[in-house]
């Protein structure tokens, strides 16, 4: 196990000061995420609603782990001065983003949609800037990925499936900003959950569009460890990359039908389980491809 965890640390460890920024601000962030956690379990209020631990809990793992992602993506790209400007803008977005949504529960306020003039509008506002420009830097690293990329063909695959599904889900996102507004609007309210139509779950939809990238990055860290032929990476990747792309259209579609995720349309349901197959069906070629443990002693000489 150390063996495996040594490797894989080798994959995405930080080289140059631009990965070195980005995995500081990750670390702070799944930091920040965790120590959050054990506030919410100490304080033992509600998990849910607009004002809630969850959202420092959730926003920091989630926005933490994606820098370190970022790591790994940019480790396989040309080194560039011009690298700082995503670098920047994600490290930099991610930390402001999660500072103001932390502050926000601990004044005991809602950090989406408040509509409350004075500090609580303009937070929620400038976080609306700030999500803004961490996208423009995934967008900057989805483009210099399409034209240089010195990894893997596999991982580069990994890499243009996984930020684009990050692109669609700032557009699920934008259209849950509008919902939300709009549910302000009419009832002066901050929503519970921000929902499409009567049930349907954007949340979800947002996150599996925001997290591909983590699950075929994972996916090419894990090839790479003992790796077949270039042509069958490939393959493999282009099938688990079409499989994250079925479950993430399923969801999405079923939540813009209004629909809860558990009760999809027939198409739907098996468009999702059939890529849901698919991305756990080559997730288990690479498991069994793994380099044996070492460390292990012979059976020979255990008693």
């Amino acid at each position: 196990m150390n063996t495996l965890l040594r490797q894989a640390w080798l994959a995405v460890r930080p080289l140059t000061a631009q990965q070195r920024f980005l995995a500081g601000c990750g670390t702070l962030l799944v930091a920040s995420g965790g120590l959050h956690a054990v506030v919410a379990i100490v304080d033992w209020s509600p998990w849910w609603g607009p004002v809630a631990w969850r959202k420092p809990v959730v926003f920091g793992l989630s926005f933490g782990i994606l820098a370190w992602t970022a790591v790994w993506v940019m480790r396989q790209l040309p080194p560039r001065r011009f690298g700082w400007l995503p670098a920047g803008l994600l490290g930099g977005g991610a930390v402001a983003e999660i500072a103001m949504i932390t502050t926000q529960r601990w004044r005991g306020e809602p950090s989406h949609f408040n509509p409350n003039p004075g500090l609580d509008s303009a937070i929620w506002s400038a976080m609306a800037q700030v999500v803004i420009l961490v996208a423009v830097a995934l967008a900057i690293l989805l483009v210099w990925s399409l034209l240089r990329f010195d990894g893997t063909p596999a991982a580069r695959v990994a890499v243009i499936a996984g930020l684009v599904g990050i692109q669609v889900a700032g557009y699920i996102g934008f259209d849950m900003a509008a919902t939300g507004e709009a549910v302000v609007d009419a009832t002066g309210q901050v929503p519970e959950s921000v929902r499409f139509g009567a049930e349907g779950s954007a949340k979800l939809a947002h996150a599996l569009g925001l997290h591909g990238l983590q699950t075929l990055g994972v996916l090419a860290v894990l090839l790479g460890l003992r790796p077949p032929a270039a042509r069958t990476q490939v393959w493999l990747m282009l099938v688990a990359s079409a499989g994250y792309a079925a479950v993430f259209a399923s969801v999405a579609r079923t939540a813009y039908d209004g629909r809860s995720w558990t009760s999809p349309t027939a198409a739907m349901a098996l468009l999702g389980l059939a890529g849901a197959g698919a991305v756990v069906a080559v997730y288990a070629f690479a498991a069994r491809r793994l380099p044996p443990v070492l460390g292990r002693r012979p059976a020979s000489v255990v008693r």
